[in-house]
């Protein structure tokens, strides 16, 4: 179904990392996810080299090493150093005592990027690329994002926790900026800790159901990346030792990320019978060369071939045109 990661995805890929992982106002450099979700879905050659001389004019060098005596996470200014710290890590440890060593540190940050890092980690550890994966570490480190201690109650699901959130944060008018900014600007919120405990028991199915299903309503620019970054969580998991506290920290930023987005109508999951059809779907998403539309539609095949949801194939029909939402 998915096609071989190729050597050329990452040579240019390799490329790339003479550029940061953010440009502008903190936007995230899509190409290295962008040319990895391409090379799975089939991408020639020239669709590849072509996405590269789209994305390069847009991005910013990266910064050179300042060596600190000690890296803090969430240093913005220290993503060299960290590219450099994570490097050494790799080479003498290998990539998964690499992976088990940081990310029970680096999860309670997961927001970091609006959930770019998060995915470009799980596709650097697809393409097996230890240069590659140093560099999304040091973005995840450096972009690290916290919302504060997780808390729990029994008496609330995941439809009902983000149905209570969005209620309260429904009107709320945020500062211009995107979607991270908006997410920083959420955590210093009063109303927003009033409602920020949260199901003490989670499942991936009941997660992926919530976040798909609140997509597949909306086709909301934030909500995607809570499909995305799902997706790229679940690819984590072999290299996380406890799985419940990874979802319990992606639900908290999930649920952040939705309270800032355009879309903030109570969850309403909707099923419907689909037949995949995926060489059709691959050669539409490429066609679009958006590289959002290509990470969505490969996220949800990834999902839907590991939870067999319909709500999957019900999200990439949206983003497709293939369905009308109204």
């Amino acid at each position: 179904m998915f096609k071989p990661i190729t050597s050329e995805a990452l040579s240019l890929i390799r490329h790339g990392h003479r550029y940061s992982p953010v440009f502008g106002p903190r936007l995230s450099n899509h190409l290295p996810m962008a040319l990895i979700a391409m090379s799975r879905l089939g991408a020639s050659s020239k669709d590849l080299h072509d996405e590269f001389q789209r994305a390069i004019p847009h991005l910013e060098a990266e910064q050179n090493p300042v060596t600190p005596q000690a890296l803090k996470l969430g240093e913005k200014t220290h993503n060299a150093d960290f590219v450099l710290y994570y490097s050494k890590e790799l080479e003498t440890k290998g990539i998964e005592a690499t992976l088990k060593k940081a990310l029970p540190t680096l999860l309670p940050g997961i927001a970091a990027g609006s959930f770019h890092a998060l995915i470009r980690l799980a596709y650097a550890v697809e393409g097996e690329d230890f240069t590659e994966i140093g560099h999304a570490l040091a973005y995840w480190s450096s972009g690290f994002t916290p919302l504060g201690k997780l808390q729990y109650a029994t008496d609330k699901d995941a439809v009902s926790h983000l149905n209570e959130a969005l209620g309260v944060m429904r009107d709320h008018t945020y500062r211009e900026g995107i979607i991270i900014d908006h997410v920083e600007e959420l955590r210093e919120l009063a109303k927003y800790h009033a409602v920020s405990t949260q199901p003490a028991s989670l499942t991936k199915e009941s997660v992926a159901i919530v976040v798909l299903s609140q997509y597949s309503a909306s086709n909301d620019f934030t909500l995607l990346h809570g499909v995305t970054g799902f997706q790229a969580l679940l690819s984590l998991a072999p290299f996380i030792s406890n799985f419940d506290f990874a979802l319990d920290c992606f639900w908290q930023a999930y649920v952040g990320a939705a309270c800032t987005a355009e879309y903030r109508e109570p969850v309403a999951p909707e099923r419907r019978n689909i037949r995949p059809d995926w060489g059709l779907y691959f050669k539409q998403a490429l066609a679009t060369q958006d590289d959002h539309t290509i990470k969505l539609i490969y996220s949800c095949a990834r999902i839907y071939n590991e939870l067999q949801l319909d709500e999957a194939l019900f999200a990439i029909n949206v983003r497709l045109g293939s369905v009308d939402l109204w």
